[in-house]
């Protein structure tokens, strides 16, 4: 277009010429569909990137409102205006989408946003939060050409490029902001009727938590450095090998995944870190409670051997804290997100406000009377980080608050100490017992199931990845418990290392297999279950032990204020009768 420019020196040649650039482009968005006109991972690097220079060589001049720092830049209006319209004019009037893929790129991930946010605050958000499997995105104010007249495509909420683009993929990702709930908008809440409607899964897209979780990290290490001191302090004074500190340090970790107060969780896993760094340095006991000098000799174990099996364990549970620390933070960083959703947002998109009229009619028109589903689904998104089909069916009967923080927790126990506990366990017994056929198939069975598992987790969808994720880690919890009790019974009856090991892999596996049981059944599954909603609330709840006792309180209460109301209303009834017929 600028070499035709320049070749035109007569303004009515450089109009034809302007006439033609723009029935090109008329002609290449019907040309395209309207789902194909999406973006990669890498373009919005690309754009990223030309925004910076844009700014330093200023093109984009940021306007009184806009914030001009690197954590938000300048608005989506503002860059839309000064960078994405001349960009887009020059090469053809084509939207930014086609202008880098002219054929268009299959729709997988529809992003939801409004454009008040600041550029560098949307694209650290939708980067971050871009799911691995997906290749194209698409977002509006890219794929929508902005210098054409856009009320000559179909206007038609339910066939705009909106409408098809949400229709074609797979997965909706919300974009908060600082300014105000996207629900205030009446085309987001549209989008969100769509994905209800079609049964599509809509996220909340986070930022980056890096310097939290680097911050997190320096706090852990200097626990670390603590726990050390005290078991060098340990060995200095001889201290004796009670089992109460390993014993505090598995009952630590044990509430550290189910509690859900914030500091809590995090004192709690400084301590864990502390304490297991002081049982590597000296040995109180363990997994095998070796307390007795003599339990070796009758063993036959080499003392060596169960150290290094300890130090292992204790190594790879300090690092079960620090992603118990990294899950906490992400929580936490969901939790803002979510509260920027419902920032001015009024609990119905009944309040939500279009700029055309005519928009705001034919949209209101089109939900009709789904109204009430549409603030369903945007509570649970607010309320659970995640809104998904099966999700919007149990939120009625379930408190799903923060049901889908991502907790990756279980799926470390399962890989990291305790299957270190278990194969350890092995491995030992099988040197100084010999091959036993038993204990072979509980390895077996062991592995097999963690294979399956690790299997299933990685192909389910993202709401039945949360919820075995919650699974495995409210199961290890009750794990821990037991495992306790097991090495209890270890010294009360005096149990060989053998039959510890034999015991440790029966209930490892009997865990294993309610694990896999519930995520074959799923979410929907599960609620089918005698009990199954209860179950439900525990697997997602933190802090559900009290949540669930509250909720009884609660139930009690109004049962007996519903009766004596009825009580009250029969005595009124009956006054009434009698002052009628007295009368």
């Amino acid at each position: 277009h600028r070499q035709l420019t320049s070749q035109i020196g007569c303004p009515a040649m450089l109009s034809r010429a302007a006439r033609g650039v723009t029935t090109f482009a008329y002609d290449l968005h019907r040309s395209v569909p309207a789902d194909r006109w999406c973006v990669t991972h890498r373009d919005l690097i690309f754009l990223c990137q030309e925004v910076c220079s844009a700014l330093r060589c200023g093109q984009i001049l940021p306007g009184p409102e806009d914030d001009a720092s690197e954590a938000y830049g300048p608005s989506i209006y503002t860059v839309n205006e000064q960078y994405i319209k001349p960009v887009t004019q020059q090469a053809g009037k084509m939207s930014w989408a086609l202008m880098r893929h002219p054929d268009g790129l299959d729709c997988e991930l529809f992003i939801s946003h409004a454009w008040q946010e600041g550029v560098f605050e949307f694209l650290a958000k939708v980067r971050h939060s871009w799911p691995r499997s997906m290749q194209t995105a698409w977002c509006c104010m890219l794929a929508n050409p902005q210098n054409l007249d856009i009320s000559s495509f179909p206007q038609s909420p339910k066939t705009s490029p909106f409408a098809v683009a949400l229709e074609a993929s797979k997965l909706m990702l919300v974009v908060p902001n600082r300014h105000q709930s996207v629900y205030t908008r009446l085309w987001c809440s549209y989008e969100a009727y769509l994905a209800q409607e079609d049964g599509k899964t809509i996220l909340i897209a986070n930022s980056s938590n890096f310097s939290q979780i680097l911050g997190a990290l320096v706090w852990l290490a200097l626990a670390a450095i603590f726990g050390i001191a005290l078991g060098i302090l340990a060995t200095i004074l001889e201290a004796s090998r009670t089992f109460a500190v390993p014993a505090l340090t598995i009952v630590v970790c044990g509430f550290s995944l189910v509690i859900s107060n914030d500091l809590l969780r995090r004192v709690s896993h400084f301590v864990g870190v502390m304490l297991c760094w002081t049982c590597v340095m000296y040995n109180f006991g363990g997994v095998f409670g070796e307390f007795k000098e003599e339990f070796y000799k009758d063993e036959g174990i080499p003392r060596s051997v169960i150290r290094l099996v300890h130090r292992f364990y204790w190594l790879l549970t300090s690092v079960a804290f620090c992603v118990m620390e990294v899950d906490r933070i992400n929580g936490r960083s969901t939790v803002s997100e979510a509260e920027e959703l419902r920032q001015g947002y009024e609990g119905s998109i009944l309040h939500a406000k279009c700029s055309e009229a005519a928009d705001a009619v034919s949209i209101r028109r089109e939900i009709g009377d789904k109204v009430d589903e549409v603030d369903h689904a945007i509570h649970v998104l607010m309320a659970a980080g995640m809104s998904s089909p099966a999700l919007r069916d149990i939120a009625r009967s379930v408190d799903i608050e923060h049901a889908a923080f991502p907790e990756i927790i279980g799926a470390l126990f399962l890989l990291g100490p305790f299957a270190t506990d278990s194969l350890s366990l092995t491995v030992v017994c099988l040197f100084y017992y010999g091959d036993v056929w038993y204990r072979d198939a509980l390895i077996s069975v062991s592995v097999l199931l963690r294979l399956i598992l690790f299997v299933w987790l990685c192909q389910s969808d993202w709401d039945e990845q949360r919820f075995i994720l919650k699974v495995m880690t409210k199961i290890h919890f009750m794990t821990m418990l037991c495992w306790i009790c097991l090495v209890a019974s270890f010294f009360s009856f005096d149990l060989s290392v053998m039959a510890v090991s034999n015991l440790w892999l029966l209930f490892g596996d009997s865990c294993l297999l309610a694990m896999l049981l519930f995520a074959l059944l799923g979410i929907r599954g599960t609620a089918k279950l005698p009990f199954g909603f209860k179950i439900l609330q525990f697997v997602f709840s933190r802090g559900s032990i009290s949540n669930t006792w509250s909720a009884l309180i609660l139930c009690v209460r109004r049962k007996h204020a519903a009766a004596d109301n009825s009580t009250s209303g029969d005595e009124s009834s009956d006054a009434n009768s009698d002052s009628g017929s007295g009368s």
